[in-house]
Protein backbone atom coordinates (compact mmCIF):
# COMPACT_ATOMS: atom_id res chain seq x y z
CA UNK A 1 0.00 0.00 0.00
CA UNK A 2 2.41 2.20 0.88
CA UNK A 3 4.31 2.04 -2.49
CA UNK A 4 1.24 2.56 -4.51
CA UNK A 5 0.41 5.41 -2.54
CA UNK A 6 4.29 7.17 -3.09
CA UNK A 7 3.82 6.13 -7.01
CA UNK A 8 -0.04 8.08 -6.86
CA UNK A 9 2.10 11.27 -5.01
CA UNK A 10 4.74 11.51 -8.17
CA UNK A 11 2.60 11.03 -10.53
CA UNK A 12 0.74 13.91 -9.50
CA UNK A 13 3.38 15.73 -9.29
CA UNK A 14 4.74 15.03 -12.36
CA UNK A 15 1.44 15.14 -14.43
CA UNK A 16 1.12 19.33 -14.24
CA UNK A 17 4.68 19.33 -15.76
CA UNK A 18 4.04 17.00 -18.19
CA UNK A 19 1.03 18.43 -19.43
CA UNK A 20 2.83 22.29 -19.36
CA UNK A 21 5.26 20.60 -22.35
CA UNK A 22 2.98 19.37 -24.09
CA UNK A 23 1.39 23.19 -24.43
CA UNK A 24 4.82 24.34 -25.22
CA UNK A 25 5.37 22.00 -27.91
CA UNK A 26 2.03 23.18 -29.75
CA UNK A 27 3.46 26.75 -30.68
CA UNK A 28 2.36 28.58 -33.92
CA UNK A 29 5.45 30.52 -35.78
CA UNK A 30 3.68 32.42 -38.62
CA UNK A 31 5.65 35.35 -40.72
CA UNK A 32 6.06 37.04 -44.31
CA UNK A 33 9.11 38.11 -45.92
CA UNK A 34 9.77 40.59 -49.05
CA UNK A 35 13.17 41.77 -50.93
CA UNK A 36 13.95 44.45 -52.51
CA UNK A 37 16.90 45.46 -54.63
CA UNK A 38 18.85 48.42 -54.98
CA UNK A 39 22.42 50.45 -55.75
CA UNK A 40 22.78 48.93 -59.18
CA UNK A 41 26.67 48.69 -60.14
CA UNK A 42 28.97 47.49 -63.15
CA UNK A 43 26.95 48.52 -65.85
CA UNK A 44 29.14 50.11 -68.96
CA UNK A 45 28.23 51.72 -71.80
CA UNK A 46 26.16 49.50 -74.00
CA UNK A 47 25.64 46.90 -71.79
CA UNK A 48 22.07 46.74 -70.53
CA UNK A 49 21.32 46.33 -66.92
CA UNK A 50 17.96 47.63 -64.83
CA UNK A 51 16.05 47.45 -61.75
CA UNK A 52 12.18 46.99 -62.29
CA UNK A 53 8.66 45.82 -60.11
CA UNK A 54 6.77 42.84 -60.72
CA UNK A 55 2.97 42.26 -60.25
CA UNK A 56 3.59 39.61 -57.64
CA UNK A 57 6.14 41.28 -55.59
CA UNK A 58 5.92 44.88 -55.79
CA UNK A 59 8.66 47.55 -56.37
CA UNK A 60 12.26 46.93 -57.30
CA UNK A 61 11.93 42.98 -56.90
CA UNK A 62 13.45 42.07 -59.88
CA UNK A 63 17.17 42.77 -61.69
CA UNK A 64 17.60 42.09 -65.33
CA UNK A 65 20.61 42.47 -67.72
CA UNK A 66 21.41 41.38 -71.30
CA UNK A 67 18.23 42.29 -72.60
CA UNK A 68 17.50 43.69 -75.83
CA UNK A 69 15.48 46.81 -76.80
CA UNK A 70 14.39 48.47 -79.97
CA UNK A 71 12.92 46.36 -82.79
CA UNK A 72 13.90 43.23 -82.06
CA UNK A 73 13.21 43.21 -78.48
CA UNK A 74 14.11 39.95 -76.63
CA UNK A 75 14.32 39.48 -72.86
CA UNK A 76 17.52 39.18 -71.19
CA UNK A 77 18.51 37.06 -67.30
CA UNK A 78 16.57 37.78 -64.59
CA UNK A 79 17.10 37.77 -60.53
CA UNK A 80 13.69 37.95 -58.79
CA UNK A 81 13.14 38.59 -55.14
CA UNK A 82 9.92 36.41 -54.23
CA UNK A 83 7.73 36.95 -51.27
CA UNK A 84 7.12 34.56 -48.49
CA UNK A 85 4.71 33.16 -46.35
CA UNK A 86 5.14 30.39 -43.34
CA UNK A 87 2.41 29.04 -40.72
CA UNK A 88 4.07 26.26 -38.82
CA UNK A 89 3.73 24.01 -35.42
CA UNK A 90 7.03 23.80 -33.93
CA UNK A 91 8.87 22.11 -33.97
CA UNK A 92 9.89 22.13 -37.71
CA UNK A 93 13.32 22.34 -39.93
CA UNK A 94 13.74 23.34 -43.26
CA UNK A 95 11.18 26.02 -42.98
CA UNK A 96 11.47 28.80 -46.25
CA UNK A 97 11.82 32.26 -45.13
CA UNK A 98 13.32 33.98 -48.50
CA UNK A 99 13.48 33.00 -51.88
CA UNK A 100 15.27 34.26 -54.89
CA UNK A 101 14.79 32.80 -58.42
CA UNK A 102 17.45 33.05 -61.66
CA UNK A 103 16.33 32.69 -64.71
CA UNK A 104 19.71 32.71 -66.62
CA UNK A 105 19.09 33.20 -70.20
CA UNK A 106 21.46 32.71 -73.25
CA UNK A 107 21.98 37.07 -74.39
CA UNK A 108 24.68 38.44 -76.19
CA UNK A 109 27.84 39.45 -75.13
CA UNK A 110 27.96 42.91 -76.46
CA UNK A 111 25.03 43.86 -74.13
CA UNK A 112 25.44 41.76 -71.51
CA UNK A 113 28.28 43.00 -68.31
CA UNK A 114 30.81 40.48 -67.51
CA UNK A 115 30.55 41.22 -63.85
CA UNK A 116 28.28 44.05 -62.14
CA UNK A 117 27.10 44.13 -58.57
CA UNK A 118 23.77 45.00 -56.76
CA UNK A 119 22.28 45.14 -53.48
CA UNK A 120 19.58 42.96 -51.97
CA UNK A 121 17.38 43.95 -48.81
CA UNK A 122 15.95 41.28 -46.93
CA UNK A 123 12.87 41.91 -44.61
CA UNK A 124 11.34 39.33 -42.74
CA UNK A 125 8.66 39.64 -40.36
CA UNK A 126 7.15 37.34 -37.68
CA UNK A 127 3.24 37.94 -36.41
CA UNK A 128 3.25 34.68 -33.88
CA UNK A 129 4.20 34.42 -31.90
CA UNK A 130 4.33 37.61 -31.02
CA UNK A 131 5.85 40.00 -33.18
CA UNK A 132 9.22 40.33 -34.45
CA UNK A 133 11.57 41.27 -37.44
CA UNK A 134 14.79 41.87 -38.73
CA UNK A 135 16.23 43.30 -42.12
CA UNK A 136 19.48 42.43 -43.33
CA UNK A 137 21.33 43.58 -46.69
CA UNK A 138 23.30 41.83 -49.16
CA UNK A 139 25.96 43.09 -51.43
CA UNK A 140 25.52 41.03 -54.26
CA UNK A 141 27.97 40.26 -57.36
CA UNK A 142 27.13 38.36 -60.75
CA UNK A 143 29.74 37.38 -63.28
CA UNK A 144 28.54 36.06 -66.86
CA UNK A 145 30.74 33.90 -67.93
CA UNK A 146 30.93 33.39 -72.32
CA UNK A 147 28.37 30.21 -72.84
CA UNK A 148 28.11 27.60 -72.68
CA UNK A 149 29.31 26.68 -68.82
CA UNK A 150 26.75 29.00 -67.18
CA UNK A 151 27.41 31.87 -64.53
CA UNK A 152 27.64 32.57 -60.83
CA UNK A 153 26.54 34.80 -58.09
CA UNK A 154 28.63 35.67 -54.85
CA UNK A 155 27.67 37.10 -51.84
CA UNK A 156 25.54 34.99 -50.24
CA UNK A 157 27.45 35.02 -47.09
CA UNK A 158 26.92 33.17 -43.82
CA UNK A 159 27.91 36.04 -41.89
CA UNK A 160 25.24 38.04 -43.21
CA UNK A 161 22.59 35.21 -42.10
CA UNK A 162 24.25 35.40 -38.48
CA UNK A 163 23.13 38.91 -38.63
CA UNK A 164 19.83 38.17 -38.30
CA UNK A 165 18.13 37.71 -34.99
CA UNK A 166 14.22 37.34 -33.88
CA UNK A 167 12.94 37.33 -30.16
CA UNK A 168 10.22 35.13 -29.98
CA UNK A 169 8.34 33.53 -27.06
CA UNK A 170 8.99 30.35 -26.24
CA UNK A 171 10.58 29.73 -29.98
CA UNK A 172 14.23 29.24 -30.94
CA UNK A 173 15.25 30.26 -34.18
CA UNK A 174 18.41 28.18 -35.43
CA UNK A 175 20.24 26.67 -38.26
CA UNK A 176 20.01 29.67 -40.95
CA UNK A 177 21.18 28.59 -44.29
CA UNK A 178 20.54 28.71 -48.16
CA UNK A 179 19.52 25.72 -50.06
CA UNK A 180 17.87 24.43 -53.54
CA UNK A 181 15.12 22.12 -53.55
CA UNK A 182 16.26 18.71 -54.66
CA UNK A 183 16.65 18.51 -58.37
CA UNK A 184 17.33 22.13 -58.82
CA UNK A 185 19.67 22.82 -61.89
CA UNK A 186 21.60 25.34 -60.27
CA UNK A 187 24.38 24.67 -56.98
CA UNK A 188 25.79 25.52 -53.68
CA UNK A 189 29.33 26.39 -53.12
CA UNK A 190 30.46 28.37 -50.46
CA UNK A 191 29.77 31.68 -51.22
CA UNK A 192 29.23 31.18 -55.18
CA UNK A 193 25.80 30.16 -56.57
CA UNK A 194 26.02 28.59 -60.14
CA UNK A 195 23.60 28.52 -62.61
CA UNK A 196 23.60 26.73 -66.37
CA UNK A 197 23.09 28.50 -69.27
CA UNK A 198 19.62 28.22 -70.09
CA UNK A 199 18.06 27.13 -66.88
CA UNK A 200 16.29 28.56 -63.69
CA UNK A 201 17.16 27.76 -59.91
CA UNK A 202 15.75 28.97 -56.60
CA UNK A 203 17.25 29.67 -53.95
CA UNK A 204 16.06 29.60 -50.23
CA UNK A 205 17.15 30.57 -46.78
CA UNK A 206 15.78 28.48 -44.29
CA UNK A 207 15.36 27.85 -40.62
CA UNK A 208 14.69 25.40 -37.84
CA UNK A 209 11.76 26.54 -35.14
CA UNK A 210 11.94 24.96 -31.84
CA UNK A 211 10.20 25.61 -28.71
CA UNK A 212 11.87 25.66 -25.70
CA UNK A 213 10.43 25.97 -22.01
CA UNK A 214 9.16 29.22 -20.62
CA UNK A 215 10.41 29.73 -16.87
CA UNK A 216 7.41 28.86 -15.17
CA UNK A 217 7.37 25.77 -16.85
CA UNK A 218 10.99 25.21 -16.14
CA UNK A 219 10.13 26.06 -12.50
CA UNK A 220 7.10 23.68 -12.41
CA UNK A 221 9.61 20.98 -13.22
CA UNK A 222 12.54 21.89 -10.50
CA UNK A 223 9.66 21.66 -7.79
CA UNK A 224 8.37 18.19 -9.21
CA UNK A 225 11.67 16.54 -9.42
CA UNK A 226 11.84 18.17 -5.97
CA UNK A 227 9.05 16.59 -4.63
CA UNK A 228 9.87 13.23 -6.17
CA UNK A 229 12.89 13.61 -4.26
CA UNK A 230 11.12 14.14 -1.17
CA UNK A 231 8.93 11.38 -1.51
CA UNK A 232 11.93 8.82 -1.93
CA UNK A 233 13.82 10.42 0.82
CA UNK A 234 10.91 9.71 3.45
CA UNK A 235 10.33 6.42 1.98
CA UNK A 236 13.77 5.90 2.60
CA UNK A 237 13.51 7.19 6.08
CA UNK A 238 10.69 5.11 7.19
Amino acid sequence: MTKLRTLAIAAGMFAPVLFAGSMAEAAIVAGTSGGAFSNLSGCTYGETCRISDTQANGQNTMVEWGYQGGWFPSAGSTLTAVDRTWNVATDANDVILAELVWTNRATSSSITPDDFNVKYTLSINFTQPNAAGDVEAFSLEILNSINPPGDKLFGLTLADLSNLSFNLNGILVSDLKYSLAGGDPGSLNGQAWFNPEGKTSKMYITADFKAVPEPATLALLGAGIAGFGAVRRRKAAA
